[in-house]
């Protein structure tokens, strides 16, 4: 029989951790001391104990460790065990490389004063059914005073029939092919799922999801936004990823002087393949 301190060497733990190991009912000792409580294990505990670090080592839980070793677990069922602790290492080993990525591109944005202040954060956009209106122009000068005229158009539409906006106003960026006036714009508001607004050039449009867009939040002035965009764009190249021709701003709070309006700016992303899909 040996005792838990020469036991717990040679598994090369710790005496809580053996005690631990018995409160789980993983690996009871041989014996116990009425009096002193003190645990003796058989020598084929010791192996008892190799099979549950090395299963531990892998990332099986505790929980599924006993069943493994006390049950009659056949080597597929052991085979899909630890293909799913691969997996999920796998998993943590991506996040954990994508978040180092995104260190490195904030400490090289921190070299450049014309980004700097911009916070970028990649996130999914929820759908959304809008009410729009869209105008071609000439170019992104032209974006202030177009979005003067619409919406109040659009906020007209919408109280002529009772409606009001179901969240934040957005304005939407494309670009048009023609050579004369290659900046699409387009204002919407969003309306409750039962309600379309068609006609006087408005429509009403489903958004789908969007998985991943890079995004950032400016509080001032659309001045700034020429400058943001230009960082969002930046961390998209630096992560090695590919930017779609969309970008958005959602107006957060717009209802003060220019200088008080918070804007969240977005840069709609490729859709990256899923790992293993081809």
């Amino acid at each position: 029989m040996y005792s838990i301190g020469l036991v717990a060497r040679l598994g090369q733990v710790s005496v809580r951790t053996l005690r631990h190991y018995d409160d789980l009912g993983l690996l009871r000792p041989a014996s116990v001391d009425p009096m002193t409580g003190y645990r003796r294990y058989a020598p084929e505990q010791v192996l008892r104990l190799h099979r549950i670090l090395v299963l531990r080592d892998l990332g099986v839980p505790l929980a599924e460790i006993g069943q493994l070793l006390d049950d009659d677990v056949t080597s597929e069922q052991l085979r899909g065990i630890l293909r799913l602790r691969q997996a999920e290492a796998r998993a943590r080993l991506a996040a954990q490389t994508e978040q180092l990525r995104r260190v490195e591109i904030r400490l090289a944005q921190l070299e450049e004063a014309a980004v700097a202040s911009f916070d970028v954060i990649v996130k999914r956009l929820e759908p959304m059914r809008v009410v729009a209106l869209s105008t071609d122009l000439t170019g992104y000068d032209e974006i202030s005073a177009a979005c003067d005229r619409m919406y109040p158009m659009l906020h007209e539409a919408l109280a002529r029939r009772g409606v009001r906006p179901g969240g934040l106003s957005l304005a939407m960026y494309e670009e048009t092919g023609n050579d004369e006036r290659p900046v699409r714009l387009t204002t919407a508001l969003p309306v409750p799922p039962d309600i379309t607004i068609d006609g006087d050039g408005l429509a009403t449009i489903g958004l789908p999801a969007v998985d991943r867009a890079a995004t950032t939040v400016v509080r001032g002035d659309p001045s700034q936004f020429a400058s943001a965009f230009r960082a969002l764009h930046e961390w998209i190249d630096q992560a090695g990823a590919q930017a779609t021709a969309l970008e958005r701003e959602l107006y957060i709070d717009c209802d003060g002087p220019r200088d008080t309006w918070v804007t969240e700016l977005q840069v709609l992303m490729e859709q990256q393949p899923v790992p293993g899909r081809q």
